[in-house]
């Protein structure tokens, strides 16, 4: 004879460093756990007071090449890509979603992302929303030439769109200096005709050459001359483009 316990076995949260590389770590560690829907991934930044049974995760690059192998050649190099673009969402709970998905894909197979499972549904959305405002900032983006002859834009997106902005401009603008400076996340990333890099500064002090200053005012009396007062659409334009993004153009919406 015996007893069943009253009570369920708490499942451990899973807490990384909050890179890609440590997401993958997490999937390697958490292997065994990828049964229990209670399974909760998070990054450091989101909980600063980890309780008993939690679990931190160091970042071992060796484990996360590991499992990019795999997803390659079990899933597709495609798949990988849709991780890499859901893990660019501001959503706190991408990580879990990230990391169900990836263990259902393992053994369904990839096209789970095309059913109507709980995770995969909710990658795809996260997928759709990062995509969403990448295009939306393609669109109004604005560079302004600073006196060193960099070309300077700011943007203050939901998600973590800088990465997913930078290859496109990095090809188009092959020979330009230029720099992205995500003010919400207070991260610059800076092209030099060669190579990215990533800074993280609060404030960065800028100066607008000459020529700037003058072309800026020009097209702003420009769009003003342009402009049929009797026709405004203000809830046409915010349906066309939210005023969130608004807030660095050149011209006076």
């Amino acid at each position: 004879m015996y007893f069943r316990q009253s009570y369920t076995e708490k499942m451990p949260n899973y807490y990384y460093d909050g890179s890609f590389d440590g997401l993958l770590t997490v999937i390697y560690m958490a292997y065994e756990d990828r049964k229990s829907n209670a399974l909760r991934v998070s990054s450091e930044t989101e909980q600063l007071i980890l309780e008993f049974d939690d679990i931190h995760v160091m970042t071992d690059f060796s484990k996360a090449r590991r499992v990019e192998k795999n997803i390659c050649e079990k899933l597709s190099q495609d798949f990988l890509n849709k991780m890499r673009t859901c893990f660019l969402s501001c959503d706190k709970n991408k990580d879990t979603i990230i990391v169900h998905t990836v263990y259902k894909a393992l053994k369904q197979g990839e096209e789970i992302l095309n059913s109507l499972d709980e995770h995969a549904f909710r990658m795809n959305r996260l997928i759709k929303q990062v995509l969403s405002e990448r295009h939306k900032y393609l669109g109004v983006l604005r560079f302004k030439e600073m006196k060193d002859g960099t070309m300077f834009a700011t943007i203050e997106p939901k998600n973590n769109v800088l990465p997913a902005l930078i290859s496109h401009f990095r090809n188009r603008m092959k020979r330009e200096r230029f720099a992205i400076f995500d003010k919400e996340r207070e991260m610059i990333a800076y092209y030099d005709m060669k190579k990215v890099e990533i800074f993280f500064v609060k404030s960065p002090e800028i100066e607008w050459s000459d020529e700037e200053m003058k072309y800026s005012e020009l097209w702003k009396t420009f769009h003003k001359s342009i402009s049929i007062k009797e026709r405004e659409n203000r809830k046409l334009q915010q349906s066309n483009l939210p005023k969130y993004y608004w807030k660095h153009l050149v011209e006076d919406m």
